[in-house]
């Protein structure tokens, strides 16, 4: 026997209809809405884990990572004025670049004698990890502040309080204030691009540096033929 749907089952599925399309297009204004909601926050917070900041105390040394534009060695000579530390560290990439950071160093209000360059030439971030580590050991030093750009500050932070482990040397990160680099900005700019790109990579390879140390080399020449340790 044949049945026709009746008025009310005709009218159920319209109403079914017309509710499934309603959803589907609240659905469609709502993923319209938040993709870029969501892709702005995924790119501050991309920003936000670059940028750490320690708390400004008294340490025995202030440290001016090698590439100082003036903003670094601007705000170690605040620390200097509001009596947080005498003696500034200054990473040794050159005598040109060395001497122009003396001269504004002594400029800033540092005594000549208190302005002191690492013995070690640094090439890289954990260069100037280990040059500083064995500066402030030659110094007796326990407390060292290392002022870089807000985007290296996690970088630095990770690389000096591992290069510096079981030193005995307290290691603070403070990025420069004022700095165009933000987290809520960054992307707006090709500059911002490059710099965090080039963060991330070099994240990526000192953390795969580290893993090789620990692991050691997975290949091993022996007699002239390979041995694998796993």
């Amino acid at each position: 026997m044949n049945t026709k749907p009746t008025g009310g089952g005709l009218q159920a599925n319209r109403q079914k209809s017309s509710g499934t399309g309603c959803s589907t297009f609240i659905i469609l204004l709502l993923t319209l809405f938040l993709s870029p909601l969501i892709l702005y926050l995924s790119l501050v917070s991309i920003g936000a884990i670059l940028i750490v900041a320690d708390p400004i105390v008294p340490v025995d040394a202030v440290v001016i990572l090698s590439g100082d534009s003036g903003d670094r060695l601007a705000m170690a000579a605040e620390m200097l004025t509001r009596g947080h530390v005498t003696n500034l560290v200054i990473t040794n990439t050159d005598r040109a670049a060395n001497r122009r950071l003396a001269s504004e160093a002594e400029e800033w209000g540092f005594d000549e004698d208190r302005i002191f360059i690492t013995d070690l030439t640094v090439d890289s971030t954990r260069d100037e990890a280990r040059s500083v580590l064995a500066f402030g050991r030659d110094q007796g030093w326990s407390s060292l502040m290392v002022i870089t750009d807000p985007y290296h500050s996690f970088r630095t932070r990770l690389i000096f309080r591992n290069e510096l482990r079981g030193s005995g040397i307290k290691i603070s990160i403070r990025p420069v204030v004022g700095h165009w680099f933000r987290s809520s900005t960054w992307f707006f700019s090709r500059e911002g691009w490059q710099v965090v790109f080039l963060e991330i990579a070099k994240l990526i390879k000192y953390l795969f540096s580290i893993f090789k140390q620990k692991i050691g080399s997975p290949v091993k020449v022996f007699s002239g033929r390979p041995e694998f340790n796993f």
